[in-house]
């Protein structure tokens, strides 16, 4: 199954509400706002550059291009 795209816009959004969050909550809070396979979205977001995995969290990296 792969990653829909409105799947990552809910964890862009979520990104850039939170800028940093611990692995556990950011995983619980995205299948709360709805995303079923929130470890893959993790996966693609770092992928795509537009988070990185930290020591035991994971942080917004901030570019112009997210910034509106």
């Amino acid at each position: 199954m792969s990653v829909s795209e409105k799947d990552i816009e809910i964890a862009i959004r979520y990104f850039r509400g939170v800028l940093s969050v611990g692995e556990i909550l950011a995983i619980y809070e995205l299948r709360a706002a709805g995303i079923k396979e929130p470890e893959k979205v993790l996966g693609e977001l770092i992928r795509k550059g537009i988070i990185e995995r930290g020591e035991g969290c994971y942080n917004l990296i901030r570019k112009k291009s997210f910034e509106q």
